[in-house]
């Protein structure tokens, strides 16, 4: 039998197995079990509903990604979109309604229902487990399912974008403007029961020994110490902060600024740039390193640009030594990801700062920040072939921000949504957080007690920087939204985007796609001749055995669709 044959065959064997052990499976097991098989079974079964839709049966597939870039805008719900949109235009001096974003004609869209399994409204360790490794959790818990405990970190974790990257001969990378160590970036390399152990002062001592901080994981274990861009902020969790860089930076309030200061007197990133003797490494601080790279020709890149989170977009310092744009990181990414020798790449890129301000009530930098999400998208779609490179963009979750009232079209958006004759309030309100307390009249205030509960917004310092928007309720930090977001698609596998799906599916839209993971099975044209091994032979012609394949394999898909 040829080399072709065995392969397909080996494909067909593979699914009917795995499909007859998930229906033999799904006999004996509660519809509403947590943990990883049945999250897998769910995305299983939706990826098959959508193949059996148009355009996808006709084309034998939902086609093959060299390449995958998955943006995440933390906590950029709806609402989020439609403001940030119009903010987008009034900064270019336009209405800003008619405004669009760079993903906003993307050709797929669909609805991602953010839930963690213990949760209704998610927080981003649990979404983004989901998102990229196809298995639901808890709230707190990075890259291990449901039955996570302080000690059992390694049997409860699941698998990863970016270990089916690797495994497939994938170069892989991140970048963020969160700390490396934060949830969202962590669930693509890190396995860990409490998201708040980014260094080993965060873990309690009794089980420090045994398990190890985000950090040690990301520059010890696969897949992160294998991971071809690492850029973000968080040096005090590698035991590097600089002090003295950014000293001058605005300082914000809340819980999201608090940071983790390694005390184990390790400095991980020199540990890190031994760990890559031999290879082309480089390690930069600061926007002229980065610049200055040859980024053409490293195989190995790690830029830490905040001891802390990085700046707002705001606020940054722009100077060659402070600190690069979320556009420019993503630039020098592709680029070092980009190697004819390789079998392509995955990379995840991170608005991570559209979060935190919202947390705050600081709806202005929130806006901005999705602006500068919206450039990084721009700023790939120019560099990438969308041929062979599968984009996706969506949020990780929404925040209980409003987009109210009856504002003038062309009304400055972060402006007043009434009539100059009525008592005025704000478009953008939230549900609640310390906006509330910035508006009151309380002991603190200069404003007299005779105007009542609340200081008129009209004489409000709304231009300062660190000015709070409206809460209806008070809370030190501003809670996320429960709503379903947007995903939206362009690319090979992209018309796998459709409809309203759980999270988790989204990991498996790019699995199929990228020919990786646990959903390459299920892509006929993984196992086309085209990708055999140079100097396979095989004595049916290329056309008819890429018919024969996607005949048999669209033919198993759909038996397996009936079950």
């Amino acid at each position: 039998m040829n080399s072709q044959r065995r392969l397909v065959l080996s494909g067909l064997l593979c699914v009917l197995i795995c499909d007859i052990g998930g229906v033999i499976g799904g006999v004996f097991r509660s519809p509403n079990s947590d943990d990883a098989l049945f999250w897998r079974q769910q995305a299983e079964s939706y990826l098959k509903r959508i193949l059996q839709y148009e355009p996808n049966r006709r084309q034998g597939g939902a086609g093959v990604a060299r390449n995958v870039i998955i943006f995440v805008g933390d906590g950029m719900g709806i609402a989020s979109l439609s403001t940030g949109r119009i903010y987008k235009g009034q900064l270019a001096g336009r209405s800003g309604e008619e405004e669009v974003l760079s993903f906003d004609h993307f050709e797929n869209t669909g609805f991602s229902k953010t839930y963690n399994t213990d949760r209704q409204v998610p927080d981003s360790a649990g979404t983004a487990t989901a998102m990229f490794t196809g298995v639901k959790t808890k709230y707190g818990f990075i890259g291990v399912d449901y039955s996570a405990t302080a000690t059992n970190e390694v049997a409860a974790s699941v698998s990863n974008i970016m270990e089916w990257a690797q495994a497939a001969g994938k170069r892989t990378g991140i970048v963020t403007t969160t700390r490396v160590t934060h949830a969202t970036p962590a669930a693509t390399f890190a396995h860990s029961f409490d998201r708040n152990w980014e260094c080993e002062a965060k873990i309690p001592a009794n089980v420090r020994n045994k398990t190890k901080d985000i950090a040690r994981q990301l520059v010890e274990n696969a897949p992160g110490n294998k991971m071809n861009v690492i850029m973000g902020g968080g040096r005090s969790a590698f035991g590097a902060a600089i002090p003295e860089h950014l000293k001058t930076a605005f300082k914000f309030n809340g819980s999201m600024e608090k940071t983790c200061v390694r005390e184990d007197g390790r400095n991980l990133v020199k540990d890190w740039l031994v760990s890559k003797n031999g290879s082309e490494a480089a390690y930069v601080w600061n926007t002229a390193e980065l610049m200055n790279a040859e980024v053409d020709d490293l195989d190995y890149l790690m830029g830490l640009f905040a001891d802390t989170h990085m700046s707002y977009e705001r606020v940054r310092d722009t100077s060659e030594g402070g600190e690069p744009s979320l556009a420019d990181m993503t630039e020098k990414a592709i680029r070092v990801l980009k190697r004819k020798h390789s079998n392509g790449y995955v990379l995840m890129v991170e608005g991570g700062r559209i979060d935190h301000a919202h947390h705050q009530n600081h709806a202005h930098l929130a806006l901005r920040e999705v602006v500068e999400l919206d450039r990084a998208v721009e700023r790939a779609l120019g560099m990438v072939d969308l041929d062979d490179t599968l984009i996706m963009v969506t949020a990780d979750h929404s925040h209980s921000m409003t987009f109210n009232g009856y504002p003038d079209r062309g009304n400055d958006i972060l402006g007043f949504a009434n009539r100059p004759d009525k008592l005025p309030y704000e478009t953008i309100t939230y549900a609640n957080g310390p906006g509330f307390q910035t508006h009151r009249i309380n002991d603190s205030s200069d404003q007299p007690s005779h105007l009542g509960t609340w200081i008129p917004v009209e004489t409000m310092n709304r231009s300062a920087m660190d000015y709070r928007h409206m809460s209806a309720f008070y809370i030190g930090d501003e809670t996320h939204g429960g709503e379903d977001v947007a995903v939206f698609a362009i690319g090979p596998g992209s018309s796998l985007v459709r409809g309203t799906f759980e999270q988790n599916y989204i990991a498996y839209v790019m699995s199929y796609a990228g020919c990786m993971g646990p959903a390459k099975r299920f892509n006929a044209e993984c196992f086309s001749k085209a990708r055999v091994p140079s100097g396979a032979t095989d004595t049916v012609s290329s056309a008819s055995s890429q018919l024969l394949i996607s005949i048999v394999f669209l033919a198993v898909a759909k038996l397996c669709y009936l079950f």
